[in-house]
């Protein structure tokens, strides 16, 4: 009995093998040269059935490649991108979706061709350390949405995505600009702290940043320079903690009459 069930088992095995193979073979093949439309889109839709993405993108994209002129060819390829975004693979879908929106500007869902594509660059420079050219590349595709489909959804999306990356940029330029400032490289910590105020006005790390400087001019004896840099620092950011630590900083312990906390009284200007 033992050995009945062993050689079933092995059956069994062998037979799952021999499908997988029987699979990838025909994958590989419809990728070299498909005979059919309906051959590619049923084995991605399989693949797709499976969550195995990238080869379904793949298999879509051959759609494209085989049979450029089909009315299938532009979905297909717009399909392509969505499934590499699924399967993380966002350079790829950047690629593919760039090629849509190259040769199918006319098509009904050209809007979602370049919200997928700016949002697929987006994805591949969440991580701090990415390439800058990469950064800059994510926010020129967000501002064309913005700018193309203003109004939609789309162009809300980007423009929430957009400040993320801004503030990124500005977060990685505080960063460095306080590693310089702890070794006491005044002078390169400036130049950072003051990137972030020109370059990312809007990033929430603007208030810090001007804080820093002030500190940067307190420790290099530039008193003016501090001083005015914390009325524009009160002028922007009235009820701001940064700007009392920097009242502080230069002119000493705050008046009574004054406190960080609270409503109307917060907002009072201690450099008036």
């Amino acid at each position: 009995m033992k050995s009945i069930l062993s050689l079933f088992v092995g059956l069994l095995a062998l037979f799952a093998l021999t499908a997988c193979e029987d699979r990838v073979d025909r994958v590989a093949r419809l990728q070299t040269e498909a005979d059919t439309i309906d051959e590619l889109a049923e084995e991605a839709q399989r693949s797709i059935n499976g969550m195995r993405y990238i080869e379904a993108a793949r298999l879509l994209d051959e759609i494209d490649r085989q049979f450029p002129t089909s009315v299938e060819a532009p979905r297909a390829l717009i399909l392509s991108g969505r499934y590499f975004f699924e399967g993380q693979e966002y350079e790829q879908a950047v690629a593919v979706l760039s090629r849509f929106i190259r040769d199918h500007r006319g098509h009904p869902d050209i809007a979602y061709g370049y919200y997928l594509r700016a949002v697929s660059a987006y994805r591949s420079v969440s991580e701090v350390d990415k390439d800058e050219g990469d950064t800059r590349k994510a926010e020129t595709f967000l501002l064309e949405v913005i700018n193309k489909f203003s109004g939609t959804d789309y162009a809300l999306d980007a423009s929430v995505k957009l400040n993320a990356i801004k503030n990124q940029r500005a977060a990685k330029e505080l960063v460095i600009g306080k590693f310089y400032h702890d070794r006491k490289e005044f002078l390169a910590a400036l130049t950072r702290y003051q990137n972030v105020v020109s370059e990312f006005p809007d990033s929430t790390y603007v208030e810090e940043a001007l804080y820093r400087i002030i500190e940067v001019y307190v420790s290099l004896g530039l008193t003016q320079e501090a001083r005015n840099t914390a009325v524009l620092l009160g002028h922007n950011f009235p009820a701001s903690t940064w700007y009392f630590k920097a009242y502080e900083i230069v002119e000493g312990p705050l008046p009574r009459h004054i406190t960080p906390k609270g409503g109307g009284i917060g907002r009072l200007n201690p450099f008036g």
